[in-house]
């Protein structure tokens, strides 16, 4: 007996999706599981399934419309089945769908912006000045050799440094100032007066540019408001000496490739030593009503991943139970489905506190905002190299600085600052944490 192929529960607060690509045809053979339809929610894109082995009879809904939680899109059955519309019908529709792709497809390649122009510009390179003058703020040089090197215009790149490390000395700018005529001295101050080179995205022919903000964009901007409006929030900062850690990742990661595949980062350590910090502090794993608190004796975390549509968080469920390995493995493997849009409904929900990692793109500070229901987010950063004071010696360490948003309705500040500061403790003492 022919039956319906409905659209199936997508997530909470899911109620519809848009049909995006049938990957079978009308008169097509079909095995039970096997993917039929990809559905476009609020959230990510879904795989619908066949129910049942057969044949696909008809499809009811063409790519591009939306469809309703639990409406019938397609019909399976036995070749040569009829249900309530005859075959030649729905055979009909299926030219229709080849006929509208194409021009869908047509419409797209119109909106894209032409890649010519942008690989002429990303061609022109900036002047040499400019990236003379980065890499002088990066370096460690005293006061009055940057002076020196700034008053004559130096190209930074060009000095050979004799002090410690290959560290310039005010001599060297001195011998290389003696040593080069006047015109090949001036020629970086000369560069440094001309304007910036064109780059890709900024062009000056168009004043200005309206983009149509997309679903995802608006369904974001609408949470991050509404969790502003909901939550007073407060953000408290702490450094933590990751020296250790660095030390020990290194140490282990080569046996941890060679027995389980996996190569650790920073995030499955954070996530594990935030995970036993909650053991102790369980309100920052809470939620709130008008009247009540809810206290999870579970730890669902949510790690946020940047994708083209947008931020997306997913959520690794009962992260308490798992291991460092295993959570690396979790985290690789959910990352991975998020940046190729192939995560499902249930993976991105029931979070019920939430990392996000701004480190990774090079900050070293942030105020994340909460994701509701949420009472507390972690804003993990870079880590640098500064100079830090250990039994009353100047050393170099590994240092991040922790940012925690957290809900001031339920959550004070000594709470807060007690959280964070436990784990960071856990993760400045590794081995302690493992034991």
């Amino acid at each position: 007996m022919a039956q319906s192929l409905k659209v199936p529960q997508m997530g909470e607060s899911v109620v519809e999706g848009t049909i995006n690509k049938w990957f079978v045809e009308v008169g097509d053979p079909i095995k039970k599981d096997q993917p039929i339809v990809e559905l476009l929610t609020d959230k990510v894109n879904v795989e619908v399934p066949a129910d049942a082995d057969g044949v696909l009879l008809e499809i009811k809904a063409k790519v591009g419309d939306v469809v309703a939680v639990g409406q019938d899109i397609a019909v399976i059955g036995k070749p040569g089945e009829k249900n309530g519309s005859s075959q030649t019908s729905s055979t009909d529709k299926a030219p229709a769908k080849k006929k509208e792709e194409p021009a869908k497809a047509k419409q797209e390649e119109k909106k894209q912006p032409a890649p010519e122009p942008v690989a002429k510009k990303a061609s022109a390179p900036p002047p040499r000045a400019e990236s003379a003058s980065q890499d002088l703020s990066q370096m460690r040089l005293s006061p009055s050799v940057r002076r020196l090197i700034k008053e004559h215009g130096l190209d930074v790149m060009q000095l050979q440094g004799t002090g410690s490390n290959g560290r310039i000395t005010k001599k060297d700018v001195e011998d290389y100032i003696s040593g080069t005529p006047a015109t090949a001295r001036g020629a970086v101050a000369d560069a440094m007066r001309q304007p910036a080179a064109p780059t890709p995205g900024f062009d000056e022919s168009q004043r200005t540019e309206e983009i149509p903000l997309t679903h995802v964009r608006k369904l974001i901007a609408q949470h991050m408001v509404k969790s502003k409006q909901i939550s007073p929030h407060v953000t408290t900062f702490d450094e933590c000496d990751f020296t250790r850690l660095v030390e020990f990742r290194k140490r282990v990661n080569p046996q941890i490739e060679e027995e389980h595949g996996i190569r650790l980062t920073y995030m499955p350590f954070i996530a594990y030593a935030a995970c036993k910090a909650v053991r102790k502090f369980p309100y920052i794993n809470s939620s709130m009503t008008e009247d009540k608190i809810v206290v999870k004796h579970f730890i669902n975390l949510g790690f946020a991943v940047a994708r083209e549509s947008g931020l997306i968080v997913p959520v690794v469920k009962d992260a308490h139970r798992l291991s460092i390995i295993e959570l690396a493995r979790a985290m690789k493997d959910l990352g991975d489905r998020a940046r190729d849009e192939k995560l499902k409904p249930t993976e991105i929900e029931g979070g019920t506190l939430t990392i996000t990692n701004a480190g990774v793109y090079g900050a070293v500070n942030s105020t994340p905002i909460i994701s509701q229901p949420q009472v507390a987010i972690i804003g993990v950063h870079a880590i640098k190299k500064r100079p830090w004071v250990v039994d009353n010696e100047i050393q170099i360490r590994d240092i991040m600085q922790f940012g925690m948003s957290f809900d001031h309705r339920l959550i004070d500040g000594q709470y807060a600052v007690q959280f964070l500061r436990t784990l960071i403790t856990y993760i400045e003492e590794p081995e302690m944490m493992l034991l």
